[in-house]
């Protein structure tokens, strides 16, 4: 596992800021049950107000206490791009997986490092990928919100390759302004966790909800919370008990305690497993928003 994969994009909005291009995301986090993803979109990923709203959110008006705090929207623009100016969060959202690979398209880590055939790698169907490296219209929200389509594949291997297959899911950069993802100081903006609807669980398989940090980009590792059968709408903070690693380290490893002055994005991993391959159909996630501390 300790592989810092490509960056994976799923073609981004050009706003006056500058290209949001290119490689920039990467879903982190891996497991008993889940390879590690890294990959991620060029600005952005997770984050959206309701799907379907348009318009960047540029200062964000609260929408009421959330866990001690007040929630913020992040309110995605007609392609999928964030700008709250009040909280410096800018990016666009993305979608990734080990089928996808720096183009944000086929082939991926599956088949360029893993040497799997494409048959055995996880799909996405919807968001459509960019053309080019950058390119395309962006990650247009739904109805529903910032939906995601596919399969995340069955691990296979001896031992198996989660690795290589860890499945597919979609995110939002938090700080990402020409195609590079940097940390955002989370800290200094008073951001102490996200909330978030969601809808379209998988029936099998785990979700988790992933914020990876520069200190874990090596072992293709986040601070993660798993989300629960059946939740419409879940509050992640980092005090949460259950926040934490998505796996545990090698033997001898040490993990980097979770530094919220260096979050670089929020994602939402379908992961994978060894017992069978996981449908998604219209995984959604809406009306994210960053929780403030008063």
């Amino acid at each position: 596992m300790g592989v810092i994969r490509g960056w994976w994009v799923v073609g981004l909005a050009l706003p006056v800021v500058g290209c949001l291009s290119g490689s920039s995301g990467s879903p982190a986090g891996s497991g008993a049950d889940g390879g590690s993803s890294s990959g991620g979109g060029s600005s952005g990923s997770s984050s959206g107000s309701s799907g379907g709203s348009s318009g960047s959110s540029s200062g964000g008006s609260s929408s009421g206490d959330a866990g001690g705090g007040t929630a913020v929207p992040l309110t995605p623009t007609s392609t999928g791009y964030v700008d709250v100016v009040n909280l410096g969060i800018i990016g666009s959202w993305y979608a990734y997986g080990d089928g996808w690979g720096p183009s944000g398209s086929p082939p991926g880590d599956c088949e360029t490092k893993g040497l799997h055939p494409s048959s055995a790698c996880s799909v996405i169907t919807s968001p459509a990928p960019s053309a080019t490296d950058g390119g395309g219209a962006g990650f247009p929200p739904s109805n529903a919100g910032m939906c995601l389509t596919g399969t995340a594949a069955q691990v296979i291997g001896t031992p198996p390759d989660y690795s290589n297959i860890f499945g597919i899911g979609i995110g939002l950069d938090l700080n990402n302004t020409g195609g590079t993802k940097e940390p955002y100081d989370a800290a200094s903006h008073h951001v102490v966790g996200f909330e978030f609807d969601v809808s379209g669980l998988p029936a099998s398989g785990t979700v988790r909800v992933e914020v990876p940090i520069p200190g874990t980009d090596a072992s293709g590792d986040a601070y993660a919370e798993t989300v629960a059968p059946g939740t419409t709408h879940m509050v992640v903070t980092w005090t949460d008990p259950s926040f934490g690693p998505s796996f545990p380290p090698p033997t001898g490893v040490t993990e980097p305690t979770f530094d919220p002055s260096k979050v670089e994005s929020i994602q939402f991993h379908v992961v994978t497993a060894t017992s069978a391959s996981v449908p998604v159909t219209s995984f959604c996630i809406a009306n994210l928003a960053a929780i403030v501390s008063q």
